[in-house]
């Protein structure tokens, strides 16, 4: 009898707890629903503050850069067995971008700009290095990598060059500011699948041809000598452009390369409509300190209308087209802004 009275009295114990505990469960309950409740209310109000700052702040619209970099060389050769010449030389890079972001609408500018001098022994001062590369992108999104696109390209030097492989006393001239000159409109379609690569397509482009200068026009080095209008040539074709920049591929190194393809399908020479120029240029920027740095540039060139002495020596006359190619290497002065 003692122990059932026991058992009865612990049983009652055991469900007098579970009853204040199924209680005090459902009071912690109501109270975290209520908590909740006001965390959302909270959060809901936070972002209506900070929505309403966003629209406090003006739109920008516009971003802007550029690096510029003063590149100085210097060779000097004393009884050097395996011979030398002594040389200095100065190079000047400069590039600018400012693009424009708005809603759907996008607008890129970049300019390069550059000119370098060497000075051999033995021999009068001479260009290195000169380019003026312009470029304009228009675009309006279509969806969130795809946008449609019209871009315009222009291109030429400041100042004149010459022909230093032949043996003549005064080496003629064959390039000077606008002659020759590149000028290039398309519109096509802009696929950016993150922000360092853009890879452009275009099935409607034209590449017009200036030489400005009679005397330069008349060696048909850039135009066609069976072209009719020695100073001026339009084409049209198809084009495409590939951009990959990276700010940082590796600690304190900087990359941009651009490819660009253009196929003249309407050239009276058919044979020639299977041609392809290609202009592929590379540029590696080290940060060695602030204002110190180390750049490579390299550039890479073939056009079938461009044509080109293969031996001006043994075979002077005799010219056609060539793949061109130019690296510069420097190490000087250089910031970003």
């Amino acid at each position: 009898m003692k122990k059932t009275v026991i058992a009865a009295i612990a049983l009652c114990s055991s469900m007098l707890a579970f009853g204040q505990n199924e209680t005090e469960i459902q009071q912690k309950t109501k109270e975290l629903d209520a908590a909740k409740a006001q965390l959302a209310a909270a959060q809901a109000k936070v972002n209506e503050i900070q929505s309403a700052i966003e629209k406090l702040k003006p739109i920008v619209k516009w971003k802007t850069g550029g690096f510029f970099a003063i590149n100085f060389n210097q060779g000097s050769f004393t009884n050097w067995a395996k011979g030398g010449v002594n040389s200095v030389s100065v190079t000047t890079l400069n590039n600018m971008f400012a693009n424009y972001k708005f809603k759907k609408w996008t607008w890129d500018n970049n300019l390069d700009l550059s000119y370098g001098v060497i000075k051999n022994h033995g021999q009068g001062l001479r260009k290195n290095e000169d380019k003026i590369d312009f470029m304009t992108k228009v675009g309006r999104k279509a969806s969130e990598k795809f946008s449609w696109a019209a871009l315009t390209r222009f291109e030429s030097q400041f100042a004149k060059g010459y022909d230093f492989n032949t043996e003549n006393v005064n080496p003629p001239v064959i390039s000077k500011f606008l002659a020759p000159a590149y000028l290039k409109a398309s519109l096509g379609i802009d696929y950016k699948p993150n922000d360092k690569l853009s890879i452009y397509l275009s099935p409607a482009a034209g590449k017009w041809t200036f030489v400005t200068d009679d005397s330069i026009a008349a060696k048909h080095l850039y135009i066609p000598a069976t072209h009719k209008n020695a100073n001026f040539r339009g084409e049209f074709g198809a084009l495409a452009s590939f951009l990959y920049q990276d700010k940082e591929i590796f600690k304190n190194v900087g990359l941009k390369s651009t490819l660009e393809l253009f196929n003249n399908f309407t050239d009276p020479n058919k044979p020639n409509r299977k041609n392809i120029d290609v202009d592929w240029q590379v540029f590696v920027n080290m940060k060695v300190s602030k204002y110190i740095g180390a750049n490579i540039f390299t550039h890479v060139l073939y056009d079938n209308d461009t044509k080109i002495e293969y031996d001006p020596i043994n075979k002077p006359g005799v010219v056609g087209p060539r793949l061109q190619f130019k690296e510069l290497f420097g190490v000087g002065f250089s910031f970003k802004f």
